[in-house]
């Protein structure tokens, strides 16, 4: 059925032309029995071999499509066309010409004017395999169409969402629904929500969006202040990352991923029906097609694990936007939600020094200024060379003479260390991961931590001195250390307290732990 009418009232309206006909019937007849069938005055549409009436009416469209599969049209008028349940039959001959016609232009990728019915008719053709070879072909025929024509039809959307899922399912296509389920409001209503939902969570949880999460919450992140003040864009940039990141954790450390940590259930098998209110044949594939769906949004565990995830990441974006008020009663393990923490820190940090103004340099005007300088360069070389030679002995040796000065008195302050002095490791005695993860650190990873070990304060210089900030440092330092030893080695300015004996094999060049 078409977007024109509901299936009830076309119903109805199919009874009543039915009871008008019987009535007729009747008064001329007398009697059911005594009615006399007319004789069929119109002929057959020509190039149809139909005749059988036994045949359904989905069976009778279906074979006279496969008929007409390569059929050319011819230019002609339009007709306005417009059937409850549209099919070949309803159509008159002039209003078959324009559909052939019409049917042709879309082959050639031209989309003219026409009715929704005519529409409807080659979306029957396309779902059952009129018009395409192979299942893909037949896939972006489907959404060429919607393309072309939901925004004179916005009708269209509901229907055609809940076919091309059935299409992709039925024909065991390898491609992701959920932004065809979003298109329409039934379809995200249903078990095709729940199936994409677990497919995106289990596989490709950053791929999710922030109104896919806030189905999983029991807390209605949209009336927050901080929300509708600003933070929408926020939110919907990092939700989906904090949830990829949290999941990934857990995969590391657990071996186990969201859903299977709180979701416990085995699902249920039911029977979709397959291209419901289309003019489907159903011994082509079948009336339903069997899915497992794992209502996950149901979930009580999950729902408050996430929900505990979403409250978390609103809170440290409010701390980063400097808004004004805490959410309180956040339930997390530390370690996550100092995972968290970081990591928006760190992502907030890039973002904003990524929006940071960029020097643009004109390469003529850097020519012309090399080019005055190449000159005042050779005006100063025609003075006397000599005399310029026994300036640039007397600078020479003024200059070696403040450089001795300046070493000894380096080597006279505390706190002075040669920058040719490496931080090394001692790595004897360490198990596999912690050597995968020393061999991953960088020389500016090690003078930092060595930093925080000695407790020195040197922090910002040795961030300053690689050109990066503090935090960064650190947040690199602990992904390195999540994605070998599977835990944080650093927690705010300071070595975690579990690992300062392994932090204590740091030295400088024979200083320290290192022989």
């Amino acid at each position: 059925m078409n977007g024109d009418g509901s299936s009830m009232n076309s119903y109805n309206k199919s009874l009543n032309f039915a009871e008008i006909d019987i009535s007729e019937a009747q008064e001329q007849s007398g009697s059911l029995q005594e009615m006399i069938i007319p004789e069929r005055k119109d002929q057959p549409v020509q190039g149809s071999s139909l005749s059988v009436q036994e045949l359904t009416r989905e069976r009778r469209f279906v074979k006279q499509a496969k008929e007409w599969e390569q059929r050319e049209g011819e230019p002609s008028l339009y007709l306005p066309f417009m059937s409850y349940w549209p099919t070949f039959e309803q159509m008159d001959e002039d209003q078959q010409s324009w559909y052939f016609y019409w049917r042709s232009e879309l082959r050639q990728g031209r989309y003219p004017f026409t009715d929704l019915s005519y529409i409807f008719v080659y979306l029957y053709e396309l779902i059952q395999g009129v018009g395409w070879k192979e299942p893909e072909q037949g896939y972006n025929l489907l959404m060429e169409l919607w393309g072309a024509y939901q925004a004179m039809y916005p009708k269209l959307n509901n229907y055609i969402a809940e076919w091309v899922c059935d299409f992709v399912l039925l024909h065991k296509l390898n491609l992701p629904l959920m932004d065809i389920v979003m298109r329409s409001s039934i379809a995200k209503s249903g078990e095709l929500y729940d199936l994409e939902l677990k497919r995106i969570l289990e596989n490709e949880p950053s791929k999710l969006r922030l109104e896919h999460i806030l189905t999983f919450s029991d807390y209605d992140l949209q009336r927050s202040k901080f929300y509708i003040s600003g933070g929408r864009a926020l939110m919907e940039n990092y939700m989906p990352k904090v949830v990829a990141l949290v999941d990934s954790y857990m995969r590391k450390t657990t071996g186990k991923n969201l859903i299977d940590t709180f979701y416990k259930g085995n699902g249920k098998t039911i029977e979709r029906y397959l291209f419901r209110n289309a003019v489907y044949d159903a011994e082509l594939y079948g009336r339903t097609l069997p899915l497992r769906i794992f209502q996950l949004r149901k979930c009580p565990p999950l729902r408050y694990y996430i929900t505990q995830l979403i409250r978390c990441t609103e809170n440290k974006l409010r701390e980063l936007q400097h808004f004004k008020g805490r959410l309180r009663g956040i339930s997390l393990m530390k370690e996550t939600q100092m995972l968290i923490e970081r990591f928006l820190e760190k992502e907030y940090i890039e973002a904003i020094k990524s929006t940071s103004p960029v020097i643009s340099i004109d390469p003529e005007r850097l020519a012309t200024l090399q080019k005055d300088s190449e000159e005042v360069r050779s005006m100063l070389t025609v003075e006397d060379e000599l005399v310029v030679e026994d300036v640039a002995q007397d600078m020479e040796s003024e200059a070696e003479e403040v450089l001795e000065q300046e070493q000894v008195d380096e080597q006279d302050d505390p706190s002075y260390t040669d920058s040719d002095q490496e931080i090394v490791w001692n790595t004897s005695g360490l198990d596999e991961d912690w050597l995968l993860f020393v061999g991953q650190l960088r020389q500016a990873h090690l003078e930092a931590l060595y930093a925080l070990q000695e407790t020195s304060g040197r922090l910002n210089d040795i961030a300053e001195k690689y050109g990066t900030m503090p935090a960064l440092l650190l947040d690199e330092i602990n992904e390195l250390a999540m994605e070998t030893i599977g835990d944080l080695v650093v927690e705010g300015d300071s070595i975690a307290e579990d690992y300062i004996d392994y932090f204590a094999l740091l030295g400088r060049n024979g200083r320290g732990g290192v022989e």
